[in-house]
């Protein structure tokens, strides 16, 4: 009976542990949909890639930290490469570690301090040195929470291809991006066999004797036969013919008429322009000069220009200076920094 319960017992633990493992979750090349973190190990594989083939393999995983120490240990075999610790929104860089294929222990255990919670990001990026395909295990302890959401992850129901491991039917490439010819397979043609027919089964119709056939006849085309049988086309109507006097006459009228219609239509126009151009042109407000106004500008050593503005054709400021145009044809400069005030005053 004890020996019962102790397999039954065994039994549940190990579904369970068949439950919770990630070995058989999809490992996400992409680095934005990461493949989510839910127990505290991970079970990876890197395929080998062709001959001369130097790319990395690169497996991205999700989940969160808290306040404190996190342990990570991460034991590769027949891999070189780096595992890398990032923050989930700013990909900031928390921890580096390299692995190597050739090293008597591949096991190394790293730790961080983290002040706050927060999701981080785990990158395993590495290559086998041979043909052999290589594997990583990855133990997570102290801080270290599952992934519990937060951020968009990669479907970890099915498991994912590996994206840089080359496809049998597609195109192969060289690590100096060369193209690898696949072998040739010489399939024999198919020859496809005539369909027995029987001996009093008609041959098909030609379709454009069947539509000839089935066309109806114009009325035009319609032939009267005489008492010998020969087929003789039927008289056509004469079209009434147009004289070429009355088309002249009728293209004369209508040149005629558009030519009276621009000439009236220029005369107008002229007539309007001409009583625009007649019109006085009313003189500009602005430009007018104001009676009986000063241009006032005081210097701040208390020198004090006053001008009538009847004398001033225009006050412009450039550059720092303010320049007086009179109509006399003299022209004052006096530089902006000089000025304490300057008015237009009655």
């Amino acid at each position: 009976m004890r020996f019962r319960q102790q397999l039954f017992v065994a039994l549940v633990l190990f579904v369970l542990l068949c439950a919770i493992t990630p070995a058989g979750f999809a490992q996400s090349s992409d680095q934005s949909l990461p493949t989510p973190v839910l127990a505290n190990e991970i079970n990876g594989r890197i395929t080998a890639l062709d001959p001369g083939d130097a790319r990395l393999t690169r497996h991205f995983y999700a989940f969160e930290g808290t306040p404190g120490d996190l342990l990570i240990t991460i034991d590769g075999k027949n891999l070189n490469g780096d595992m890398d610790i990032f923050t989930a929104v700013t990909f900031r860089p928390l921890m580096k570690t390299s692995i190597y294929a050739n090293s008597q222990s591949g096991e190394v255990t790293k730790g961080i301090y983290l002040r706050r919670r927060q999701i981080l990001i785990l990158r395993v990026e590495a290559r086998t040195p041979n043909d052999d395909d290589g594997a990583y295990h990855i133990r997570f302890g102290g801080s270290f929470e599952p992934f519990s959401g937060g951020i968009p992850v990669a479907e970890n129901t099915a498991p994912q291809e590996d994206a840089t491991r080359p496809s049998r039917g597609g195109k192969r490439l060289s690590s100096a991006g060369a193209t690898i010819a696949e072998p040739v397979v010489d399939t024999p043609p198919v020859v496809a066999e005539p369909k027995p027919t029987a001996d009093n089964e008609k041959p098909a119709a030609d379709p454009a004797a069947a539509k000839k056939s089935t066309a109806p006849k114009p009325a035009n085309a319609r032939s009267t036969r005489n008492t010998r049988g020969r087929a003789r086309p039927a008289p056509r109507k004469p079209a009434p013919a147009t004289s070429d006097t009355e088309a002249a006459k009728t293209s004369a009228a209508k040149t005629e008429e558009t030519r009276k219609e621009t000439g009236a239509a220029g005369e107008e126009k002229s007539g309007t322009e001409s009583a625009k151009s007649e019109t006085p042109a009313k003189p500009n407000a602005q430009e007018a000069p104001l009676a009986g106004a000063h241009l006032i500008i005081e210097s701040k050593d208390g020198t004090k220009i006053d001008r009538p503005m009847s004398t001033v054709r225009r006050v412009v400021v450039e550059g720092g200076m303010i320049v007086i145009v009179l109509k006399t044809g003299k022209i004052e400069r006096i530089p902006m920094s000089a000025v304490a005030r300057m008015a237009i005053e009655p």
